[in-house]
């Protein structure tokens, strides 16, 4: 087969800030996997984790023919990251028509944190995103690489927040004039010309953010990015939703994820217990219809009151006290599940995940491991991605109309006063998964507050994200390490 056309993958890459200069781990390129740590280098600090992008080639037909590097193609790539938050609108949930951050600044521009586009072309190179600045004051974003192959590495800030001037309060969770962070996010381009060629393929391209820590990485979701993403992608005419459900494919993430909130949060992983019984297809038919009597329906309008409260998260009407609702593809999957209409190829336990890379996986590997609601505003990416933004295809963004920053501008900023503000509220956890409530201590008890005598305040937040341990696996449990 003749390759005739690239893309890069994956289609949105996710790299996560962290306050090491010189050590960093790459994120997951394989659904299912997660890096196991240590995630803090020999002085404590949090290694930041890098977005790995690589190009493939397909034939006339778009059949995939395989993966170009340095050794198949000369390749140049161009990478744009930007920080807009303190630009952009305030965030006031799904309302679009809100004032703009600092409105008192007439230079809009210095608001805004824009190194330019970075290129790379060549094995082992590295290009720093410095330039930038808010307010006159210089906001490293990171810097981009690639590794012996030519494939690229993107890694994001160093996790500095401030304001300016230096010393003002964090008032909000969400929009806090004068302060500035070092999220980002933008466009990943190249220009891939075969060996023996003259003229470069036609190619797509891909985005990058740079988002915060995940603290617990082997606990997803119960809506990931992914499944966001995937509904909008059935939704405007990509993808068909799946005619009858797997229950291993489809049902039993879905659960699975919900119940494993109980390591995360006492509260969230208490009122899930009831799903514990539901494991495998031959679960009595009153309890699947208990338990979907017990989901919000997502065909329900944001602001309706529902009788479901499932799953024990906030959604994005948190003013109107709802709950967070399943995608509409998850909904509909354990509706088919609970009239017995989906496939029994449940072995009594979950399957063995190939390591095999694959486009694909690359792109699901990376969505799987952020947050798809609420995008309250969100912890990688705010309901404009979810809502207004263009696909080209499923996953991939269009760069129509797009701009460095476009993806994160909606977001708290600083990061770490949304980090410190939505924990467990009442009845309802907020994002658990990334940024736990609860935790088991590695040396054994109870569960406790994460951020126990650590961080009280959004100003705390600020100057101690870094010491907040990480939840792994040991064993059958999962327990807090690197703490402190």
């Amino acid at each position: 087969m003749m390759i005739v056309k690239a893309r890069i993958h994956p289609a949105i890459g996710i790299a996560r800030l962290g306050n090491s200069s010189d050590q960093f781990f790459i994120g997951p390129e394989v659904p299912g996997s997660f890096h196991s740590g240590p995630f803090k280098d020999d002085r404590g600090r949090i290694k930041r984790q890098a977005a790995l992008f690589r190009i493939y080639g397909y034939d006339e037909h778009d059949r995939l023919v395989g993966e170009i590097t340095e050794h198949e193609a000369a390749i140049e790539w161009s990478v744009h990251v930007a920080n807009h938050k303190a630009a952009w609108h305030e965030f006031d949930g799904l309302n679009a028509n809100t004032p703009v951050r600092n409105a008192d600044v007439a230079d809009r521009r210095s608001l805004v944190i824009d190194p330019g586009p970075r290129s790379l072309a060549g094995p082992h190179r590295i290009a720093t995103f410095d330039g930038g600045a808010f307010r006159g004051r210089k906001v490293p974003l990171g810097e981009a690489r690639t590794d012996e192959s030519g494939r690229l590495l993107v890694l994001g800030g160093f996790g500095t927040s401030a304001s300016v001037p230096k010393g003002r309060r964090l008032e909000t969770f969400a929009n806090n004039d004068g302060w500035h962070d070092d999220v980002s996010d933008g466009p990943v381009a190249a220009t891939v010309t075969l060996k023996g060629h003259s003229r470069p393929l036609p190619l797509l391209p891909s985005w990058v953010v740079c988002a915060p820590p995940d603290f617990a990485p082997a606990i997803p979701s119960v809506i990931t990015l992914y499944d966001t993403l995937l509904h909008v992608a059935i939704d405007r005419g990509f993808l068909s939703a799946p005619a009858v459900p797997s229950f291993t494919r489809d049902v039993y993430p879905i659960l699975s994820r919900a119940v494993s909130m109980m390591w995360v949060s006492k509260m969230v992983g208490t009122s899930h217990e009831m799903l514990v019984p539901a494991f495998g297809p031959g679960a009595p038919a009153e309890l699947k219809h208990h338990i979907v009597h017990h989901l919000r329906d997502p065909a329900l309008p944001f602001d309706e009151a529902s009788e479901g409260d499932m799953p024990m998260l906030w959604g994005d009407y948190y003013e109107d006290g709802y709950s967070l609702a399943l995608t509409p593809t998850q909904y509909d999957i354990l509706t088919k599940w609970r009239d017995g209409h989906f496939v029994d190829d449940w072995k009594g336990h979950r399957p063995r995940q190939s390591a095999h890379i694959t486009p694909d996986g690359l792109d699901r590997a990376a969505l799987e491991a952020c947050v798809g609601g609420a995008m309250y505003p969100g912890f990688e990416a705010s309901w404009l991605l979810r809502d207004h933004y263009d696909l080209v295809e499923p996953f991939r963004l269009s760069h129509q109309g797009r701009a460095a920053g476009d993806v994160t501008k909606q977001m708290s900023v600083p990061w770490q006063a949304d980090f410190n503000e939505c924990e467990q509220d009442g009845e309802y956890g907020w994002w658990p998964s990334q940024r736990p409530d609860d935790v088991y201590p590695e040396d054994g008890g109870e569960q406790v507050p994460w951020k126990r005598e650590l961080v009280d305040t959004n100003e705390d937040m600020v100057d101690r994200w870094h010491r907040l341990g990480f939840v792994v696996r040991k064993g059958d449990r999962f327990v807090e390490v690197e703490r402190g």
